[in-house]
């Protein structure tokens, strides 16, 4: 009867035991189920799906033809994982069979890291050799940099990137945000071993920059750069700078500033970076003249029938000479004083205007202001206010002494008469393309009209005559008109704070062909050293070479048949 009731109670036990076993699982998976069903489902994803960032490649530059001027080709770092090395005279044999060098001593150094760079800049074509291998240890990471396949050529229009990528001058940094693109997070999935079984893009072809297409013309940009370093060379001069613009549109078709610097090797001299021809300002000296002439004649302060006396080459202003090179006694017409390019015509001149009416020019013509080009460093200028000018401050500034201003708003001021008196807006970008095709077009952009239309054809006939029989002679070119004026600036000696008889800066800016522009281009060579440092020699006939070989590749027809 005991034994009965002892098998009854170990039943009874058992059963009760097994009744709280399954208690306590059920509880456990109501638990689980309920109460941590978000946490579990988050781990779980977190060991299956995986969120990786990837970087964009970057867009390309083009030139205005669509020539590649800058583009981002993928690079492999090659690195040792010490921890899955199994053979390592195996791994070392295949890396130096594909030209990478591996020491045991830097590996036996480092035996516990799971990162060991070993090789940079490794092509996709060794990458796949060594991975054909199979050999544990051994990876590769994947990252774009940046190459410019035509060298020196456009260094200070297209700029530099830094070791992240990100655009740090020129068009690099303009065009920053367009060129990068937008990063975009990928989804893999991994199977219980964590291996991938897949990796899904959101969209691959959102994973590329735009491309940014500029209104330079290589083959011109080359042109310029060519001829003005042989001048740069010859005449030893400090700096050079030459700009080509449409006139008619603003577009910017060349820009050289020597020294340069080559974007794809390691900058050695941060001073190379400056972009002189838009960041550094100078006395333009007598191509400044168009501004004094134009305003006068559009004012009405003076007509072409009238006379001009030179006094002779020297004209006394409040106890200081002004002197002209050349000594023309009497009376000239107004046009070839300006022809002769003559500082004592300019002074005369401008004094009908008075000071209000020049300031008010001057600004006009976009000097004191930036142009608003697409590039940075651009420089305002210097102009003293008019409420200070002295005696002697407006016959200074009107034959180009006394104001500083920037190689593209001479230019500029230049294609404005070219353009019939209306100054437009300078760029260098005119098309963004976006990854699906979609393009962002710029276009011309007037700012105001400067003068009328008939006070920019007198102009630009009296630019034509400086060429055919004044200053600017060596600017001519065979078959085609040219309008110019040449500009031979003093320097200031920092030294003794007063102008140079040593350091000048020679100039010629002229547009071809003279009465109907296709382009207009400027030559700055500063501080020429030799026997001449007069513009009309040194800065001109770089000026006809220049033009000659563009005018040729344009083919722009003759226009002055003899």
């Amino acid at each position: 009867m005991r034994n009965k009731k002892n098998r009854i109670n170990r039943k009874t036990i058992l059963a009760f035991v097994m009744l709280l076993v399954f208690f306590l699982l059920f509880a456990k998976l109501i638990y689980l189920q309920v109460f941590l069903h978000e946490k579990i489902n988050r781990t779980v994803g977190k060991m299956v799906n995986h969120e990786a960032v990837e970087v964009p490649k970057r867009g390309d530059i083009l030139d205005a033809k669509g020539n590649i001027l800058a583009t981002s080709i993928k690079s492999y770092t090659c690195f040792i994982d010490a921890k899955m090395i199994e053979d390592f005279e195996a791994l070392k044999k295949v890396l130096y069979e594909n030209g990478i060098k591996i020491k045991e001593k830097k590996i036996y150094d480092f035996k516990n890291m799971s990162y060991i760079p070993i090789a940079f800049n490794v092509d996709s074509f060794i990458v796949e050799k060594i991975k054909k291998t199979k050999l544990k240890g051994v990876g590769f990471e994947a990252k774009y940099i940046r190459r410019y396949p035509q060298g020196r050529l456009l260094a200070h229009i297209l700029g530099i990137t830094g070791c992240d990528g990100s655009g740090l001058e020129g068009i690099e940094k303009i065009c920053n945000t367009s060129l990068s693109g937008e990063i975009i997070k990928t989804k893999i999935i991994r199977d219980g071993r964590g291996q991938i079984i897949r990796n899904q893009f959101l969209n691959t072809q959102e994973i590329h920059g735009c491309n940014v297409e500029l209104t330079i013309d290589r083959n011109i940009q080359f042109i310029v750069e060519q001829e003005l370093r042989k001048a740069f060379e010859i005449y030893k001069a400090t700096k050079a700078i030459c700009i080509v613009q449409d006139p008619k549109t603003g577009k910017i078709l060349a820009m050289v500033s020597i020294p340069d610097f080559d974007c794809s090797d390691k900058i050695k001299n941060i001073k190379s970076l400056r972009n002189s021809a838009i960041s550094d300002l100078y006395e333009p000296g007598s191509t400044f003249k168009i501004i004094t002439m134009a305003a006068a004649l559009e004012e009405g302060k003076v007509k072409l029938s009238d006379l001009l006396y030179l006094e002779s080459g020297k004209f006394r202003i409040a106890g200081h000479t002004i002197n002209d090179d050349h000594k023309i006694k009497g009376s000239v017409t107004l046009c070839r004083a300006f022809e002769m390019s003559s500082n004592i015509g300019m002074v005369k001149i401008a004094q009908r205007l008075g000071t209000d009416l020049f300031y008010d020019y001057i600004r006009k013509f976009g000097f004191y202001s930036l142009t608003g080009i697409d590039l940075p460093g651009e420089a305002k200028g210097l102009l003293m206010d008019v409420k200070r000018w002295n005696v002697l401050t407006l016959p200074n500034i009107s034959f180009g002494q006394g104001i500083g201003v920037s190689a593209l708003q001479i230019i500029n001021a230049f294609s404005s008469l070219a353009n019939d008196g209306v100054l437009l807006r300078p760029f260098v970008v005119q098309k963004i393309i976006k990854y699906n095709s979609e393009k962002e077009i710029f276009e011309k952009k007037e700012i105001r009209r400067v003068v009328s239309k008939g006070t920019a054809c007198i102009m630009k006939k009296m630019l034509k005559n400086a060429v055919d029989l004044g200053t600017g002679k060596s600017a001519k070119i065979h078959g085609y008109t040219v309008g110019g004026k040449t500009g031979t600036a003093q320097k200031i000696d920092h030294s003794t704070k007063t102008y140079s008889t040593k350091y000048y800066t020679a100039s010629f800016c002229g547009m071809v062909p003279a009465m109907n522009p296709r382009f207009v281009a400027l030559v700055i060579i500063d501080e020429p050293k030799g026997s001449s440092y007069y513009a009309s020699s040194v800065a001109s006939p770089v000026f006809a070479k220049i033009s000659k070989r563009i005018v040729e590749y344009l083919c722009i027809e003759k226009d002055d048949i003899k």
